[in-house]
């Protein structure tokens, strides 16, 4: 796009009122695509807790244990199979659209989808030669040895699940990307369904049974989410716009950084759990990944910015509106951290009464657990999306390096007080590392940016006006709500 072109583009959206101002472009995704993620997710996350509350009925707390090792590896195998190509197509894909270049979307989506089935088979077959390894001889699990080739079927399942989940997103279809992530709507619904009958029947199965289960639910969603991103490609406009290439060399060049980088950050979420796994018991495993998955619940409005700011920083970057993109990002960052700061307060007040009523009784001790780690994830929430900007900006090199020091953090202090300090220390570590890289990644961003992404509440009284009252009373009404619930939540308790 020419500069004069771009510019014309902003005086007509000028002319056009609030249509394309950041106020009107952030309420825009944030009352359609931000509303879909805000109710899928929301269901995506009970449905785990659910599936997560019955597994721990199904399954001994040795097994419970195994399970959590298990798909902490399918998570980190899915990120190595898509060698770093999900952030790829998610943003050439947005910056595609935006630009009006649908003949080289088909392109990204081709060369993306080529490489990562390879990617998937190749991270597949990786874990099945290794896994008895990593099971036996790391973990020291019979029960994850056992499942060795579920898992890697599950890991190239996994893998093409991301790609389709990050492709939705490129289109700012994110009702689409919350359905098919990983666990999206449809994975989490049949992998429920599925485990409610076996609970019905049995009081008891085993661990692979349950990672057959998560592997039909994981089939049926790629299927279906294969099908429906074909049709989507099949209705866009026929060699519209001026086309730039797209070739397999500038994809792998923007892809292996982000691919460290997705890497390292997602191994430095899990570097806790694996430690735990490999120094402790696998009954204590099952404990602190039971407070894990509970800390999602914290995690839940940071993944609705996750799914609605990344195409929005990819258009309005472009498009040079660096104020504009600013004041979007503090505004999502600070209507992100108001449901966080009320989740973390009630799993402080109610953590082991919440754990025992999820989990069972075994699982209370894990409240501190919880406590530490919900810190940690608000520290997240609060900074904002200075990782997104700084990837989805072309600062993917300065990304990968904040991550690789984060990790080396984690895996070095968390060595060190997993022994004297056990899971507590092991939390508080995997806390500080989380608050650590987005404390860089917030300071990267306003370096080489200019621009800063942190939540406050005075961005919305500056945004203020018209476009945003509705907005501030809705998060005032839905804050009374909240608080009235925890009011009766601790009368109840106590």
């Amino acid at each position: 796009m020419q500069e004069g072109d771009r510019k014309t583009g902003v005086e007509t959206g000028a002319a056009q009122g609030a249509v394309r101002s950041p106020e009107a472009i952030l309420k825009r995704r944030l009352a359609s695509g931000g509303a879909w993620v805000l109710g899928g997710r929301l269901v995506a996350a009970l449905l785990v807790l659910a599936a997560n509350a019955l597994l721990a009925r199904l399954l001994s707390p040795g097994e419970f244990g195994a399970y959590f090792l298990a798909y902490s590896l399918v998570t980190v195998g899915a990120l190595i199979g898509t060698l770093g190509l999900d952030l790829s197509v998610l943003r050439f894909v947005a910056e595609s659209v935006a630009l009006e270049q649908y003949d080289r979307t088909r392109r990204v989506l081709r060369v993306v989808f080529g490489l990562g089935v390879l990617g998937a088979l190749g991270a597949g077959i990786a874990y099945l030669l290794l896994g008895h390894l990593v099971g036996g001889s790391l973990f020291h699990s019979p029960a994850l040895v056992m499942v060795t080739g579920s898992v890697a079927v599950w890991i190239a399942i996994m893998t093409l699940q991301t790609l389709f989940a990050a492709s939705f997103r490129g289109f700012s279809n994110l009702f689409l990307a919350t359905v098919f992530s990983g666990l999206g709507l449809i994975t989490s619904a049949i992998l429920v369904v599925c485990l409610g009958l076996v609970w019905s029947f049995r009081d008891h199965t085993s661990l692979g049974t349950v990672v057959g289960i998560a592997i039909v639910s994981s089939f049926a969603s790629v299927l279906l989410g294969g099908w429906l991103l074909r049709n989507k490609v099949r209705t866009l406009p026929a060699g519209k716009g001026a086309e730039s290439s797209m070739g397999l060399r500038k994809i792998l060049s923007v892809s292996w950084p982000m691919w460290v980088t997705n890497i390292t950050l997602f191994v430095g979420t899990q570097t806790d759990i694996w430690i735990v796994g490999a120094f402790r018991p696998q009954e204590e495993v099952a404990i602190y990944g039971a407070a894990v998955k509970l800390v999602l619940m914290v995690a839940i409005p940071l993944q609705i910015v996750s799914a609605v700011v990344p195409p929005l920083i990819t258009e309005m970057y472009v498009q040079g509106r660096r104020r504009e993109l600013e004041r979007a990002l503090r505004a999502t960052a600070t209507l992100a951290g108001i449901p966080a700061c009320l989740v973390l307060a009630v799993f402080m007040a109610l953590g082991g009464p919440i754990l025992g009523a999820v989990y069972g009784d075994y699982y209370r001790e894990g409240w501190l657990i919880l406590t530490v780690l919900s810190a940690g994830q608000l520290v997240n929430v609060g900074l904002g999306s200075g990782g997104f900007v700084l990837m989805m900006t072309g600062r993917h090199m300065l990304m990968m390096y904040i991550t690789v020091v984060s990790g080396f953090f984690t895996v070095v202090v968390g060595l060190a007080v997993v022994g004297p300090y056990g899971l507590t220390g092991v939390a508080a570590v995997a806390a500080a590392s989380v608050a650590l890289q987005q404390l860089l990644a917030w300071l990267a961003a306003k370096s080489t940016i200019g621009i800063w992404t942190h939540a406050g509440l005075g961005i919305l009284r500056e945004l203020g006006g018209t476009g945003w009252r509705d907005v501030s009373s809705l998060v005032k009404s839905g804050s009374r709500l909240v608080g009235e619930f925890c009011r009766r939540t601790l009368r109840k308790f106590r």
